[in-house]
Parts: structure tokens; C-alpha cells; sequence
């Protein structure tokens, strides 16, 4: 399932606000089951549910972050059908968000029909994806982001979404694979204390329509609890 949220308000808010807003989202879901949030938050596996970049029409870049001038919205995307309909009670039960120190009004929550995939889907990144790898390094493992130039970068985004549908419905489907993207943008966003590494693109996957959905739904990728990896389909509604 995936919800719009649309915000009003304006300020300045920082240029690295995915961990503010990945708090609006628990807030709500909090509110209305404790349980559901205290699990998925203290998951250390998938957590099964991503969003977007918030979408600013009209802005303004300074050094100082990103001024929001006629409000913004983002969508928030799950398998789990219990997560949504907890969130979208919770911040209509609440209908505040505060990203740095300006608080938006929620104006409208708005549940979106899903798309058609039928094998194939040619995609578009409402937020980036990360792909990592571990590397050896002075006899240490160290963790590298991988970029859409690397080969390897669609065998680990491949295995990733294969793990994802096992961990959530108990079996295995391998049937995936990745064009060559039709564009990429690399872009750097700090989560506390580390800058995460991830890619921007137009691609095309084909494979078990079961896979492409849960992709679509959960996120490609890593880190999808952070805002990242969440698509839309190219030429149809997000």
C-alpha cells in the first residue's frame, strides 16, 4: 500500500532531514499500536516499509539547508497493510510533522491505487538507493557503497530484494534482473553521523510481477527505513 501525504507550511528545514521524517512516520504509528512500532523499530532485519524525498515545488538552496516557500509532500509505501493503516490514522488522529524546527499542518492524506506490473516495469527513484558491499582492507571488512557503474551493484540490489521476499513470505522466487539504467545521479545524504552514498536513476526490471510489487512497495536496495530506494513507475502515477 502507499499513501500520499501533503504538508502546508514553509521555513527552512535541513538539507539532511531523512531521519526527522523517519520519525514522523513512527510518530503516528506509535500512537495508535505500540506494539507495531516497537517491533519494527527494534528490528534489526527488514523493517519492510519506506519513503520518499520530500517533493518541494517551490524552494529556495541556501548553505544553510533547503527553504520550503508553499508547503511539500512525500509518500510512504508498505507491504504491510496494518503499517499504513496505522500511520495514516495516527497523523490524521495528529495531524502535525516538524522537520528541523518548522512544524508543517498535515493538509491531506491520500491512499494511492497501485500500479499494473505485469512482468516488466520501467521505474523511476522517488528517493535513492543504496547497494553496499564489504570489502577487505588491512586484513579489515570494510563497508563500500557501490554506484550503477559497478556490476556489482545489480547482483547485490538482485540478492536484496530475493532476501527481502523470503524473510516476508517464507519462500523463494529468483526471477530478477536489471537494464542498464536510462540515467543516474549520485547523491549524498547524512544519516546522524554518516554520509550514505546512494544513486538517483531511470531503470528497467523484469521478472516475477510478485518481486517488481514488493520492490515497488518496500523499496529497492538497502536502508529503505531511511528513505531510500522508493520508486514510481515511469508514465504512471506514483
Amino acid at each position: 500500500m502507499r499513501v500520499k501525504v501533503s504538508l502546508r507550511g514553509k521555513g527552512l528545514i535541513p538539507f539532511n532531514y531523512n531521519l526527522a521524517l523517519a520519525g514522523a512516520i513512527y510518530g503516528p504509528i506509535k500512537r495508535i499500536n505500540v506494539d507495531l512500532a516497537s517491533s519494527i523499530h527494534q528490528s534489526t532485519d527488514f523493517k519492510f516499509f519506506t519513503f520518499s524525498l520530500l517533493q518541494i515545488p517551490k524552494r529556495k538552496t541556501s548553505e544553510k539547508g533547503i527553504y520550503v516557500e508553499e508547503g511539500a509532500h512525500f509518500f510512504v509505501s508498505s507491504p504491510n497493510s496494518e503499517f499504513i493503516h496505522c500511520f495514516v490514522e495516527g497523523i490524521l488522529d495528529y495531524p502535525e510533522l516538524r522537520i528541523g524546527k518548522v512544524h508543517f499542518e498535515v493538509d491531506t492524506v491520500e491512499v494511492l491505487k497501485a500500479p499494473e506490473l505485469n512482468g516488466r516495469a520501467v521505474f523511476s527513484t522517488l528517493s535513492p538507493i543504496i547497494v553496499r558491499t564489504a570489502e577487505e582492507e588491512n586484513g579489515n571488512l570494510k563497508i563500500k557503497d557501490l554506484y550503477p557503474t559497478n556490476p556489482l551493484f545489480y547482483e547485490n540490489l538482485r540478492n536484496n530484494l530475493i532476501k527481502k521476499y523470503i524473510k516476508l513470505y517464507g519462500e523463494e522466487k529468483e526471477n530478477i534482473s536489471f537494464e542498464k539504467p536510462f540515467s543516474t545521479k549520485p547523491m549524498r545524504i547524512m544519516i546522524k553521523d554518516t554520509f550514505h552514498r546512494a544513486s538517483l536513476m531511470k531503470f528497467v526490471t523484469q521478472g516475477d510481477t510478485e518481486l517488481l510489487r514488493l520492490g515497488y512497495e518496500t523499496g529497492f536496495g538497502e536502508k529503505n527505513s531511511m528513505g531510500f530506494g522508493m520508486v514510481k513507475t515511469m508514465g504512471g502515477k506514483s
